[in-house]
């Protein structure tokens, strides 16, 4: 159960089936539970790819909707209070990984892993070479519950 989140936000989270295994991952507003996006279905990943890609992703959505909003701003308007103030995720490990930008991994580079390990090395070059201003919080599963964008399959 949710307990006294007032706050704006934007949270993550990723499925992997087996680890490594069938993975995706996707973000959803904490109000509305509204699903923002999802990821493609990664043949073969891991739990922790998904989370960083999850976070990743999220920097990127809020990011978009931020240059949207202020190509949109009219002269006078004072109006800059960003739609979401944070990102959720309930992974310890991958919210280490985009902060320090640096991610390891072990799964090996196949036909069925290129374009998530693609997408994993683009992610860690833009986070290296761009800074990003929106705080990344632990979602306390032990206090608020799941966190809103799980996906059931435990």
């Amino acid at each position: 159960m949710i307990h006294n989140l007032t706050i704006q936000a934007l949270c993550v989270d990723a499925s992997c089936t087996g680890n490594p295994g069938v993975m995706e991952y996707r973000a959803v507003d904490l109000h509305t539970w509204k699903e923002l996006f999802h990821s493609p279905i990664y043949p073969m990943g891991t739990n922790n790819l998904g989370e960083f890609l999850a976070i990743y992703d999220a920097i990127r959505y809020i990011e978009n909707l931020e240059k949207k909003k202020s190509k949109n701003l009219q002269p006078g308007t004072w109006n800059l209070k960003p739609r979401f103030e944070c990102i959720f995720s309930d992974s310890e490990t991958a919210i280490a990984r985009v902060k320090s930008k640096k991610i390891k991994t072990t799964l090996p580079y196949t036909a069925q892993t290129k374009e998530l390990l693609t997408k994993v090395q683009e992610a860690a070059t833009r986070l290296k070479t761009h800074d990003f201003t929106i705080p990344i919080r632990k979602w306390e599963t032990e206090i608020r519950g799941e966190i809103p964008a799980d996906f059931d399959r435990k």
